[in-house]
């Protein structure tokens, strides 16, 4: 007599045996990613990016000198793009390719973390620059800046703002381009970048002069000259638009 088989029975057999492969294979990612943030070149990866602000020639040749077949799996490999992409960006080494941050592109689009979108992104759109595509430019900057509000990095939030700006001076949007440099001025002063402040301040009292609004450049020069009373190294750079001031017809 033939034995009946108890279909719930292997429903719930199949059930625990998807879990449980589900299970392991979850595990052996999780393993993968650790044994990759555990690497020497992980490590190299950590130094170099403590470096990039302050010493972003020594950060560079330490990313140089990783050898290529230490760069394994896709994390680390779109680590290490965005780093030196980063690396050569702050090194002003224009790449008009993207050989270097295609990894970053590849993995970080889809899987990585808020910061780690928006840096991919401005990247991208940096390197769209300098091949002289602004539109295409313009679609990286505008998709970095979806990632602002969950992101931590105040830096590239800022330099995103003023790398937008460009574009915008360029195709007289001079509006935008004055509200995204004030923003990112006020974004240098969070982080105490007072250099890029005051040369954001700068490029707004540009667009307002060009604007012939007298309102905002006065309120804008009062704001500048304030910063430059604290930072006197910096004044160079409002010198000129205290001219083109006093001789607009504002």
């Amino acid at each position: 007599m033939a034995k009946k088989v108890n279909k719930n029975n292997f429903d719930i057999d199949f059930t625990f045996l998807h879990a449980r492969n589900l299970i392991v294979v979850l595990f052996s990612v999780i393993m993968l990613v650790s044994c990759e943030r555990q690497s020497p070149t992980w490590k190299q990866m950590d130094i170099a990016e403590s470096l990039l602000n302050t010493k972003p020639d020594s950060a560079l040749a330490i990313l140089e000198g990783i050898p290529a077949f230490n760069v394994k799996g896709k994390e680390t490999s779109a680590r290490y793009a965005l780093l030196k992409s980063m690396a050569l960006d702050k090194n002003c080494i224009d790449t008009t390719t993207f050989d270097v941050l295609q990894p970053a592109i590849d993995y970080y689009i889809e899987h990585g973390s808020p910061d780690e979108q928006l840096r991919t992104y401005y990247y991208q759109g940096r390197i769209y620059q300098n091949k002289g595509d602004d539109d295409a430019a313009m679609q990286s900057f505008m998709r970095g800046k979806e990632y602002c509000q969950e992101a931590t990095d105040t830096l590239i939030m800022a330099n995103l703002m003023v790398a937008q700006g460009s574009i915008q001076y360029s195709i007289y949007k001079i509006d935008e381009f004055i509200n995204n440099n004030l923003e990112a001025a006020n974004l240098y002063k969070i982080i105490g970048r007072t250099d890029y402040e005051i040369l954001s301040l700068a490029n707004a009292l540009d667009g307002s002069i060009l604007n012939n609004d007298k309102s905002l450049t006065d309120s804008i020069m009062s704001i500048a000259q304030e910063r430059v009373k604290q930072k006197p190294e910096f004044a160079s750079v409002i010198v000129p638009y205290n001219l083109s001031y006093a001789l607009s017809p504002l």
